[in-house]
């Protein structure tokens, strides 16, 4: 039992650090975005420097604008995602995590998770409408396991809710 004392320990720390990360990253979007307005003017001279004046320069900053709001989108998604498993986490800790609540905590990320994989979608179409015109970004490949996450974490919300309702049906007949 120390062992797991110990990883469960370990996860709620980590846990606790990527929620603070998290929350800084995505202020620091946020920030990024109410910044590009004033400084349009730098970010079209930039760019047009770089790139040459028959790009579409005030496209692009829109795009990255874009960019920056699927961040805090990615963000706050997260953000759920880790409240969620600090919750689980907590009720593993306590000795009951095979509850309702737990059940509607894992088929709450799991959604979440399809969010990212979605948003993951999309950065695929950012990064071939920048690649078309030319843009340094980095290559973008889609990911099969995320979508593996996805449904595993989906049927294992429903195997903790028959779980629950299992053992909410054995301590009746008890």
């Amino acid at each position: 039992m120390a062992g797991q004392d110990r990883v469960l320990s370990a996860a709620r720390l980590v846990l606790r650090g990527f929620l603070y990360v998290n929350i800084a990253a995505a202020v620091m979007f946020a920030v990024a975005i109410l910044v590009s307005f004033p400084l349009d003017g730098a970010l079209t001279a930039q760019l047009t420097r770089k790139y040459g004046p028959a790009m579409d320069v005030g496209a692009i900053i829109w795009g990255l604008r874009l960019l920056a709001v699927a961040g805090i989108v990615s963000g706050v998604t997260l953000h759920q995602i880790f409240k969620a498993l600090l919750a689980i986490v907590a009720t593993v800790r306590a000795g009951d995590p095979f509850t309702a609540a737990s059940a509607k905590r894992l088929h709450t990320i799991a959604w979440a998770m399809l969010v990212i994989q979605l948003l993951d979608l999309g950065l695929g179409g950012f990064t071939a409408w920048a690649m078309a015109r030319h843009l340094e970004m980095p290559s973008w490949t889609p990911t099969f396991s995320g979508w593996i996450v996805v449904l595993m974490l989906f049927v294992l919300a429903r195997v903790f809710q028959r779980g629950a309702e299992m053992r909410d049906d054995l301590a009746m007949t008890v």
